[in-house]
C-alpha cells in the first residue's frame, strides 16, 4: 500500500508541476502583452518614422516571444491530460489497495472480536474450576506457572514432558495412582497420566 501511496504522490507531484508551468507561462505571456500594450501607447507620442519603425520592431520583438511562449504553453497544457490520467490512475490503484487493507483489518477486528470473546468464556471456565481446586494445590500451580510454561506435562513411559528426564519408579508409582500432586524430580513441574 504505501507503494501505490508513494507512486500516487509522485503523479501529483508531476501533475502540479505541469500546472504550475501552464501558469507560468501565462503570466509571461500576460507581462508581454501587457509591455506590447505599453509601447503602442508610447509610439503614438513618437515624432519621428525612424523611432516608429524603431518601435515597431521592438513591438514585433516582443509579439513573437509572446507567441514563442504561447507555444510553449501549449506544449506544457498538452502535458497536462496524461499527468491527469497517471493521477486517476494512481488514485484508483491506492484506492484499491486502501480498500482491500479495510477489509483485512476488519476481518482481523472480527477476528479479535471473537478471540476476546472466546478468552472470556475460557476465564469465566478457569475460575469456576479454580472454586473446586484446594488452596495448597493451587498455590503449588500458580508458583510454578509463573516460572515455567507449560506447568503441567504428561508422564509417557517415565518420561517427564516438560525436561523429557527420566523419572524413578517411586515418581512413576506415584503419578499413577492419581491422588496427590507430583513433580518432576529434575524440572519440578507437575506431572500427569
Amino acid at each position: 500500500m504505501q507503494d501505490a501511496q508513494e507512486r500516487l504522490s509522485a503523479a501529483q507531484a508531476e501533475l502540479r508541476a505541469f500546472q504550475t508551468r501552464v501558469a507560468d507561462f501565462e503570466l509571461q505571456v500576460k507581462a508581454v502583452r501587457e509591455q506590447v500594450a505599453k509601447l503602442r501607447q508610447q509610439q503614438m507620442t513618437l515624432k519621428t518614422n525612424k523611432e516608429f519603425r524603431a518601435m515597431e520592431t521592438e513591438i514585433n520583438n516582443r509579439l513573437h516571444e509572446a507567441e514563442a511562449l504561447e507555444g510553449q504553453q501549449i506544449m506544457a497544457m498538452d502535458a497536462v491530460p496524461p499527468a491527469q490520467s497517471r493521477v486517476d490512475a494512481a488514485q484508483e490503484r491506492y484506492g484499491a489497495e486502501k480498500a482491500g487493507m479495510d477489509a483485512y483489518v476488519a476481518d482481523l477486528d472480527s477476528r479479535l472480536a471473537q478471540v476476546k470473546a472466546r478468552l472470556g468464556v475460557l476465564e469465566a471456565e478457569r475460575d469456576a474450576a479454580l472454586k473446586q481446586v484446594p488452596q495448597p494445590h493451587l498455590r503449588r500451580y500458580e508458583r510454578l506457572r509463573n516460572g515455567r510454561r507449560p506447568t503441567v506435562v504428561p508422564l509417557k513411559d517415565g518420561i517427564c514432558g516438560g525436561c523429557h528426564l527420566q523419572q524413578t519408579a517411586a515418581t512413576r508409582h506415584l503419578v499413577q495412582r492419581k491422588n496427590a500432586l507430583v513433580a518432576c524430580e529434575s524440572c519440578g513441574r507437575i506431572l500427569y497420566v
